[in-house]
């Protein structure tokens, strides 16, 4: 499983977050442990840790979950809603899925893929589910998207959402995944103007086509108005005070609404007020929405945030004499205003052909002392 889909599952953001702050990649650390049910038995080992969880499932497509939930704690009586993770529990769960998918006529294992205790201080998608023991039927059988049909969709919509239902058909179906591609039809729908609209999804009953099951995944839409700008305007904060920011601008009064209306202003502004020494510097857009008259205003504000200057710096894994070459190249010394480009910068000095470090790269950590506004860096050289 790649990081990728694991974040999907258990809802984690692992986008390159370039908010400003110092450290521009946030690096989640997902920790994973996937026990199977065999067939013919059950060998769960028992956790002694007490972390009690949420359960949930993957692919259990010939049931809706509240239903599943129902069939369960029939048999299960003491089952409530939440599992300890490697408990005896999680495991007798786990075999009566199997019972119930023979029962079916599917005869298939189910692996259980437990939430590290990571994921709670790890940056988390609003949208998605909470931290959960997932049951999911592995493959054999393949159980797939058949089709994604839309209920309820403008008609302006057909182009925009085609593509997020042949991203989704013949893939493999995951249940706890749904909320990225709820997300994914809401985007395109924002997109479109429609900023207010309200996407569910749902599946039907899954069809058996040789080895694998067929399901299709209904998404029912309340698209509401389509907004158009009212108005947009931007403040560009105390470093750019009476500059006529609207060249940067990717809408204009009339003009179909979006999420987000500012173009490259963010970025340009971003990079002046890095420069500058404000590498907490923030910024606040988002459309002020009059749904009577479907009109959309923008309001870009700056907030620069403290002024850092650097304390310190170290460099690793570089002999004095590219160490000092290093130095020469990066030009910032301690006292200097904290440039936060000149750091982000020197990759692309670094690979000049006549580079005397063209054959490295870096990794760097800032770290602030944010009550005396001071930073100390650290950069990190390494072989390409």
């Amino acid at each position: 499983m790649t990081l990728e889909t694991a974040a999907i599952r258990l809802g984690l953001d692992v986008r390159y977050m370039r908010k400003v702050h110092f450290q521009l990649v946030l690096l989640v650390a997902v920790g994973i442990s996937i026990s199977v049910a065999s067939r013919a038995q059950d060998g769960n080992p028992v956790s002694n840790k007490k972390d009690h969880f949420p359960y949930a499932f993957g692919n259990f497509v010939w049931w809706a979950d509240v239903d599943l939930r129902v069939e369960l704690k029939k048999r299960l009586p003491t089952l409530g809603d939440e599992i300890e993770r490697g408990s005896p529990t999680e495991s007798r769960v786990r075999t009566v899925l199997v019972q119930l998918l023979r029962e079916k006529g599917v005869q298939a294992d189910v692996q259980t893929i437990e939430p590290s205790m990571d994921v709670f201080s790890s940056k988390r998608v609003p949208e998605a589910p909470p931290p959960s023991i997932v049951y999911s039927v592995l493959s054999p059988p393949e159980i797939l998207v058949e089709k994604l049909s839309f209920e309820g969709a403008p008609s302006d919509g057909s182009g925009s959402l085609n593509e997020v239902a042949a991203n989704m058909e013949g893939k493999p179906y995951r249940g706890m995944a749904l909320w990225s591609d709820r997300q994914k039809i809401s985007e395109a729908l924002q997109q479109l103007g429609y900023l207010t609209s309200m996407v569910t999804l749902g599946h039907g009953a899954p069809r058996k086509d040789g080895g694998r099951y067929l399901v299709p995944v209904t998404a029912s839409i309340t698209a509401g108005p389509k907004f158009h700008v009212a108005s947009i305007k931007a403040e560009g904060g105390p470093l750019v005070q009476g500059r006529d920011l609207s060249p940067y601008f990717a809408l204009k009064q009339g003009d179909v609404a979006t999420p987000y209306a500012f173009g490259r202003l963010a970025g340009a502004l971003r990079s002046v007020y890095w420069q500058a020494g404000y590498a907490d510097v923030d910024f606040t857009g988002a459309p002020m929405l009059d749904a009577a008259h479907a009109l959309a205003s923008y309001h870009l504000q700056v907030t620069p945030g403290p002024l850092y200057h650097l304390r310190s710096i170290r460099f690793e894994n570089l002999d004095s004499a590219l160490e000092a070459k290093a130095r020469k190249m990066l030009g910032l010394k301690p006292g200097d205003v904290y440039d936060l480009m000149a750091v982000t910068g020197l990759n692309r000095k670094l690979s000049d052909p006549s580079s005397p470090l063209r054959a490295y790269g870096f990794s760097y950590t800032p770290k602030e002392d944010r009550p005396n506004q001071l930073v100390d860096l650290v950069l990190k050289f390494y072989k390409q």
